[in-house]
């Protein structure tokens, strides 16, 4: 397949294939099977495919919304997911860590 038919291909493939294929070229190299023309082009296919990855996780990360309360009418009050909330809130992670340990095995 050359560089423009993968580049073509890449931006029709789902997050799990990109991730899927990603796999196979960090299997490729890490196996040092490939002589150096050929690892040199798996790993900037590597790239693009983390690239693709990177990309289609950011647009997730943009739908995801986090449900904040309810409207006088009943109706989910919604805003946006941010992570940047979520680690600011140190309760939130201590009382999930200390509940998780609490559990009975």
């Amino acid at each position: 397949m050359t560089a423009d038919e993968f580049d073509q291909t890449l931006v029709q493939l789902s997050f799990e294939q990109a991730l899927t294929e990603l796999e196979k070229q960090v299997d490729a190299l890490e196996h040092g099977q490939l002589g150096l023309e050929d690892a040199l082009a798996c790993f900037e296919r590597g790239v693009k495919l983390l690239r693709r990855c990177y990309q289609l996780l950011e647009r997730a990360e943009q739908r995801v919304q986090e449900l904040v309360s309810f409207s006088e009418r009943g109706e989910a009050v919604v805003r946006p997911f941010s992570l940047a909330e979520e680690e600011a809130t140190p309760g939130r992670a201590a009382n999930s860590a200390s509940a998780a340990q609490s559990k009975p095995t």
